[in-house]
């Protein structure tokens, strides 16, 4: 096993609120700053996802999702390899908020 990139106490953090059948969700992308001077952003580090009812079973489960998912980025797993790995739609688009999120990792936040 591989060792894990702890990742810096300070970082940037860009949110995104999505809606995905019928629920709200907030999804966090965690970047380290690569450069302060010029405040270039690494890749994305880690993940965060709440769902709008806090604490209920589908928020705590999106939550503890997204924890996995920024270990496995913390470990070295690709991020195409991540994505790729959630279920899909048949028509391609990911079946879940975890996709939703994990599709951001390869495409970006502006993409997506």
């Amino acid at each position: 096993m591989t060792d894990r990139h702890r990742i810096a106490n300070r970082r940037a953090l860009e949110t995104i609120a999505i809606e995905h059948e019928g629920q709200r969700y907030k999804i966090g992308l965690g970047r380290e700053v690569a450069c302060v001077d010029r405040a270039r952003l690494g890749p994305i580090a880690e993940i965060f996802l709440n769902g709008q009812q806090v604490n209920s079973q589908i928020d705590v489960l999106a939550s503890d999702g997204a924890i996995l998912m920024s270990m496995l980025l913390q470990y070295g797993c690709p991020p195409h390899d991540i994505a790729h790995a959630m279920k899909r739609n048949p028509d391609g688009s990911p079946a879940s908020p975890l996709g939703r999120a994990a599709a951001f990792l390869i495409e970006g936040p502006r993409n997506a």
